[in-house]
């Protein structure tokens, strides 16, 4: 035996063991970062491991067999042992295997280190994530940290036109994420403002105050569909998670509810798998809805990034697709529902985008709604629908009542955060709004649709200096979004800064916002600045360019003075069997109900106590 051993030495198999072991170690614990980062198919890193493992035994047998001589190599029996270099030949191999060793000991700590950085020892560990693509990490993130922004998925298609289906991708992953209670999900517009952005990671999870980033890509050829993603930690870019799911397309629905489903799971939720199982649920069974559902969320978010209104004409038809493909497809139903209600709102920029009567319109809602209520299975998102429904149907306080109950189980939700301020802005005090403002500043730093509607509220809330820092810091936080620095410049002259709002100017102007909007920014800071000719001048244009939008003319009226005017604008609306189109206006403080008796007699049928209007400060002095 000990002969078998000294031959064993003398012909390097022990040193070349442990050299390749070393070797196949570095190659794994690398090709393992590597290999996800780059969306390589995971039958590449299967096949390296398997080369690894299948080359160990053949190296043995090659230092064995085979010896090195000064004329090359030869096979052990034919060379003579005072011809064999094989002693200097083991020496180098040592100082191979010290080198790789040394590296291979760096490398380990560094890894330790960078998976520890940040974290209590106690929650450090790295688990094994459920079976999935390819093989991925999840490693544990300590509580207070469940902070999140989803970035759009880079479309990595040789057709253009597939980049609806990465936004509508990505839209749909951070909506599942966000109805999570116990994680917070940065705002679909602050995270598309870093579309085809070059800026690191790090730099914008700091921009945008959260401690995670999922970012990916998304390729689609054919039938085939390829989806990487990558949960990142912003404090050093560790990948916390990475996943890449290379299917067929009518794998598109397990795809989309695996990702959420595991970045959950990676951010460790206080969710039961199940219930977050069904929290995370695409809602329908059927690819082709599903990808009509896509698209639609995709036409949504370029509406509010560009405020061309008309996309929102093409979400509809996409929603509308959606359904008729899957009759029971609940999501698409609340979809259509909200564009509905948009519609029929008489406040609202991307409304009038139809002709049909408001009769018509609102059947169309009630269907979608109803719809909507009777197929959603989460009964969460069906409380949220019946509250929406009951806000349309004016019964505002039982619309406060569930949206308040839905806001308890789902706290972070946006726009139920936006529906609570008009809800409380109708029927209650500015001392409620103020107080429900702060707190979801507070809590969640606001999405974009929240931020307009703050400011909106803020501006007769009576606190001018919260609401001047609140309209500056939003145009900071949203600098490209037009629909904040239309309501911010509103904001900026009710707080009395009429040179940072003229400073707002030229972007409102040159932007695509609708031509009424951009009539209204010139006429109140014409009023403000005490030009008045130039007011008049506008004013006259104003009411014959516009004469069929009664929002844009009883805005007209008050920024012009000339109550009477207002008033007469708005009776009409005073119908008691179609209400809605007036009681859009209560959320407004500069709005009057009690020179209408029949929306009077519906507040007070509630208990809503009637409230004066609150003058705009930069009204003209005529």
């Amino acid at each position: 035996m000990k002969g078998f051993l000294d031959e064993l030495k003398r012909r390097n198999v022990v040193r070349v063991a442990i050299a390749y072991a070393v070797v196949g170690w570095l190659v794994f614990q690398v090709g393992e970062v590597l290999f996800p980062t780059f969306g390589a198919p995971d039958w590449i890193f299967k096949s390296v491991i398997l080369l690894i493992a299948l080359g160990f035994p053949i190296a043995l047998v090659f230092a064995w067999a085979f010896e090195l001589t000064p004329e090359g190599v030869k096979k052990t029996a034919e060379v003579d042992a005072s011809a064999s270099i094989t002693p200097s030949t083991g020496k180098r191999l040592n100082r191979i295997t010290i080198v790789l060793l040394v590296i291979a000991l760096a490398y380990f700590v560094w890894q330790s280190q960078d998976r520890g950085a940040g974290k209590d020892p106690a929650v450090a560990a790295v688990e094994e994530a459920p079976a999935a693509d390819t093989p991925a990490e999840i490693v544990h993130t300590p509580p207070g940290q469940r902070t999140i922004a989803v970035l759009p998925f880079v479309n990595m298609s040789s057709d253009e036109e597939q980049e609806w289906f990465a936004d509508g991708l990505t839209e749909e992953i951070l909506n599942a994420l966000a109805r999570t209670p116990d994680l917070l999900v940065a705002a679909r517009t602050s995270s598309f403002v870093y579309k085809d952005s070059d800026k690191e990671v790090t730099e914008i999870a700091d921009s945008l105050g959260v401690a995670h980033v999922l970012e990916g890509s998304v390729r689609r050829s054919g039938d085939r569909l390829r989806v990487t993603a990558q949960l990142i930690r912003a404090s050093d870019g560790f990948h916390l998670w990475s996943q890449t799911y290379d299917r067929d397309f009518a794998d598109l629905i397990d795809i989309q509810e695996n990702v959420a489903f595991e970045i959950a799971n990676a951010l460790e939720t206080a969710m039961d798998p199940e219930a977050l199982a069904q929290m995370v649920s695409a809602g329908t069974a059927s690819v082709a809805a599903f990808e009509s559902y896509l698209q639609g969320l995709a036409y949504g978010v370029s509406t509010i990034q560009t405020g061309d209104t008309y996309l929102f004409l093409s979400a509809k038809e996409a929603y509308e697709k959606a359904i008729a493909i899957d009759p029971e497809f609940a999501k698409a139903y609340w979809k259509l529902a909200q564009f509905w209600a948009i519609q029929l709102s008489e406040t609202n920029i991307i409304s009038g985008l139809t002709e049909y009567s408001r009769d018509e319109m609102r059947a169309f809602y009630e269907d979608a709604i109803d719809n909507a209520i009777l197929y959603e299975q989460e009964p969460a998102n069906k409380t949220f629908y019946e509250a929406h429904k009951a806000d349309m149907g004016l019964q505002l306080r039982k619309a406060l009542r569930l949206n308040t109950e839905y806001l308890v189980q789902r706290p972070h939700d946006q726009a139920a955060q936006d529906q609570q301020l008009t809800l409380l802005a109708s029927i209650s005090s500015s001392d409620e709004v103020l107080k429900a403002v702060r707190e979801f500043e507070r809590i969640d730093g606001h999405d974009v649709i929240v931020t307009q509607s703050s400011i909106t509220r803020l501006t007769y809330a009576g606190d001018n200096e919260y609401l001047r820092e609140f309209a500056n810091h939003a145009v900071a936080q949203f600098p490209d979004d037009v629909f904040v620095h239309y309501q911010a410049h509103r904001g900026l002259l009710w707080a009395g800064d009429i040179d940072g709002a003229a400073g707002m100017l030229p972007q409102i102007l040159s932007s695509d916002l609708p031509e009424s909007s951009r009539y209204l920014v010139l006429l109140r800071q014409a009023c403000a600045e005490g030009r008045v000719d130039d007011a008049r001048k506008l004013y006259a244009r104003g009411l014959r360019q516009f004469d069929d939008q009664q929002s844009i003319i009883w805005l007209s009226h008050l920024i012009m003075n000339d109550q009477a005017a207002a008033v007469a604008t708005l009776a009409p609306l005073d119908d008691p069997d179609n209400l809605r189109g007036l009681a859009d206006f209560l959320s407004y403080g500069t709005f009057d109900p009690r020179p209408y008796p029949n929306l009077m007699a519906l507040l007070e049928g509630q208990g809503i106590e009637p409230r004066g209007a609150v003058v705009p400060p930069y009204q003209c002095r005529m």
